[in-house]
């Protein structure tokens, strides 16, 4: 007999069940993320009453699409859960890794929060939409893009990277070509986002000159170091001595952080150009090494000593960190590709 039963409802397709998981739990992901932001403003308030800003709010709505971008890495382990999980350990990978995720988001977010955000309060980032395109604190610095932000998405692409190929191989050898085809157009597609990103930035940096007395700073993870030129005059023999201003400005440090916590400098490099392009290291240093660590309030001053031709004429100093491999693929970056320098006019 033919049968006459009604048709039971048909299992989703893999793609459709993994997509109606892990969209669910985005929106758990940005409800916990907000109610995070609440309860900062609430229990520090007014702390943040200055910042309620326009430039303020388009901050936390860029990150606020990096922290969904973060999350869409979820559906690259999907394809390792659908290929290496069975039924009901499917589920609980899933629920593992978004526990695990939400719980690292909660971690950096918190970190970002009270090291990045909770010092600046009384200084809020201009609005983008006002056409500012600058440092949240209109600082000069060796960044155009916020630092940890260019460290977290250094760190993404180069690991996004790895477990890409990493994948695309797994699948290959265990015949699954489409697989490895989608993740390596995945892979492929993040790496052009991210070259346009590292280039725009670059694109969008122009050359600063500085006066004697003003700052640059330098951010790593966080701005906390400030160079100046305080002094350049010539010797009876010729030489031109700078002296430099090495400066820990304790306005940027978080609240929790500790007062005598010592921070060491990253290696620098110091170097006079001139008007035709002709680059002069130092023949001497004297005063604090410039690699000397200072405490938040602290300061010292390095004399660098120059032997330049008489001719020599337009010159600037340059204090960058000394160049890494990584730092020409780091976005905004002073030593990335094609990004401009913040020089001190001497």
């Amino acid at each position: 007999m033919p049968n006459t039963e009604p048709n039971q409802p048909a299992q989703l397709s893999a793609p459709r069940e993994a997509a109606r998981f892990w969209e669910r739990g985005r929106i758990l992901y940005n409800a916990i993320l907000t109610v995070i932001v609440l309860l900062w403003l609430i229990l520090t308030w007014p702390h943040f009453r200055p910042s309620l800003t326009l430039g303020s709010f388009e901050a936390f709505f860029v990150l606020g699409l990096l922290a969904n971008l973060s999350y869409t890495a979820a559906y690259l382990a999907e394809f390792f859960i659908q290929l290496l999980a069975p039924g009901v350990a499917r589920r609980r990978a899933r629920i593992a890794l978004l526990v695990l995720g939400a719980v690292f988001a909660i971690v950096l977010e918190n970190y970002w929060i009270s090291d990045e955000i909770y010092p600046y309060a009384n200084n809020p980032p201009p609005s983008l939409l006002a056409g500012a395109i600058t440092m949240p604190t209109a600082i000069a610095s060796n960044m155009n893009f916020p630092a940890p932000l260019a460290v977290l998405g250094f760190l993404a692409a180069i690991s996004g990277l790895f477990l890409a190929v990493a994948a695309a191989l797994i699948f290959w050898f265990a015949r699954k070509p489409k697989f490895a085809r989608i993740t390596a157009i995945v892979a492929g597609a993040a790496a052009i986002i991210y070259l346009a990103l590292l280039l725009s930035f670059s694109a969008a940096s122009h050359e600063t000159a500085l006066a004697h007395g003003q700052e640059k700073y330098f951010c790593e993870i966080d701005c906390h170091l400030a160079y100046s030129v305080l002094d350049a005059h010539t010797q009876p023999d010729g030489h031109l001595v700078v002296t430099l201003r090495t400066r820990f400005d304790e306005t940027t440090t978080s609240p929790n952080r500790p007062k005598d916590a010592p921070l060491t400098p990253s290696p620098r490099e110091a170097r006079l150009i001139d008007s035709a392009g002709h680059e002069y290291a130092p023949v001497a240093t004297a005063g604090i090494p410039l690699l000397t660590p200072l405490k938040p309030a602290d300061s010292y001053t390095t004399q660098l000593e120059f032997n330049l031709p008489k001719d020599a004429t337009g010159l600037r100093l340059l204090i960058n960190t000394i160049p890494q491999w990584p730092d020409k693929i780091v976005i905004g970056d002073e030593n990335s590709w094609l990004h401009k320098k913040t020089y001190f006019v001497i």
